[in-house]
């Protein structure tokens, strides 16, 4: 049994060393580095970059850590692999080697480790304190959620406002068919174009709408087979990434050569897209998307996208659930154990009051069916586990205690 549990933490380890060589090692098109950056983190999503790289190590740190590996041997070995990593990045195109991200790999790996080796400071403790440790958990989760529909809302700089058409922005690509003409109206956004012989591989600009000073205020774009829509957010002025808002194989159907109308519309707080004669509403953002502002990988499926929402929104209350269940275990007799059972439902219940009117109040769309799923099996999740795993804390506890008695 031993030598299999070692085996499954080990297993552990080599997964996360995988899931760090295949997101790290990965070509991202386009000419190969010019040279190593010397900055902790840089660019226009440079906070978003930053999280990654604090995120990335820490499965690691704690796989490592739970295998038996001393703190500093655990920490050493992170930035051994982050150094190959970074080495390596320089004959990957779109990649960039720095020694930022050397730094930040190795605080994400001890982060791990203290994360590891200071669990049972925070999972085995008294109901009361689980209960408020519950409580303090919904807050997170529900300030998260306020927290994401505040950087993603509309945020426009002052009129007035001019087109331009197929604009050269820095890491977007050209659109290579010609733009007969477009219009922009304080409301529809229109563009009327001829699709390019391939479609782009990245985001190609058709329209983007700038303000005085050349800040962007709307770009509409073509990508591959997809529609895209970007706003002016504060997520931009906090670094953070930008998702755009996307109908996905809008454009199977148009041909090379074709000449075709897109157009963005935005009436009584719902935003749709037009492409020549069909129509596509509903386009907005939800609580389950908060990940996307860290990394936003544009070309996925919207499956997996949901997938990944589901889990966002699960691992935002698995923890409510983990503490309210740890505090519920306490048997309701003569009113003890009454206050951390009502404590426990309260954290339930600012989670689903969150779920309910977070999005109401910010201006997003309604929390989806499947981010419902999310958070109730989450908390489901956390409720069972945090149940059995006080019972086993509290059966060993009182075993301790018998055979020190009986010594």
């Amino acid at each position: 049994m031993l030598n299999r549990n070692a085996a499954l933490r080990w297993l552990a380890v080599a997964v996360s060393a995988l899931a760090i060589l295949v997101a790290t090692l990965r070509s991202q098109g386009g000419a190969l580095p010019p040279g190593w950056s010397f900055s902790i983190t840089s660019g226009d999503a440079a906070l978003a970059e930053l999280i990654q790289n604090l995120l990335l190590f820490i499965p690691l740190g704690v796989s490592l850590t739970l295998a038996g590996v001393r703190p500093r041997r655990a920490i050493a070995l992170g930035a051994l692999l982050s150094c190959a990593v970074e080495f390596a990045q320089q004959w990957i195109p779109g990649r960039d080697p720095s020694t930022g991200d050397i730094l930040c790999n190795s605080i994400s790996t001890a982060l791990g480790v203290a994360l590891a080796r200071f669990a049972p400071r925070w999972l085995t403790t008294t109901p009361r304190r689980s209960a408020w440790q519950a409580l303090a958990a919904a807050v997170v989760a529900v300030l998260t959620w306020i927290g994401t529909g505040a950087v993603v809302r509309q945020a426009f700089p002052p009129p007035p406002y001019h087109e331009v058409k197929a604009p050269a922005f820095d890491y977007w690509a050209r659109y290579e068919g010609a733009v007969l003409w477009s219009n922009f109206a304080l409301g529809p956004l229109s563009v009327r174009a001829v699709a390019p012989a391939h479609p782009p591989d990245r985001e190609s600009p058709l329209v983007a709408v700038l303000d005085a000073r050349a800040v962007e205020v709307f770009i509409l774009s073509m990508d591959g087979h997809d529609l895209a829509l970007r706003y002016r957010m504060p997520a931009i002025n906090w670094k953070l990434e930008t998702p755009d808002l996307r109908w996905r194989g809008a454009f199977a159907a148009i041909a090379p050569g074709d000449t075709f109308t897109a157009v963005a519309t935005y009436h009584a707080k719902q935003i749709c897209l037009w492409l020549n004669d069909a129509k596509r509403c509903g386009f907005g953002y939800t609580i389950g998307d908060g990940w996307k502002l860290i990394f936003y990988p544009r070309r996925w499926p919207g499956w997996m996208l949901t997938v990944i929402n589901v889990l966002w929104i699960a691992g935002c209350v698995i923890g409510v659930g983990f503490w309210a269940g740890s505090a519920a275990t306490t048997t309701v007799k003569d009113g003890k154990g009454r206050y951390e059972t009502v404590m426990a439902r309260i954290a339930i219940g600012i989670v689903l009051f969150g779920l309910v009117f977070v999005p109401y109040f910010m201006g997003m769309k309604g929390t989806s069916l499947w981010e419902w799923i999310g958070a109730l099996g989450g908390i489901e999740a956390g409720l069972v586990m945090g149940n059995r795993f006080h019972r086993r804390f509290t059966d060993a506890e009182l075993s301790d205690t018998r055979s020190r008695s009986t010594a």
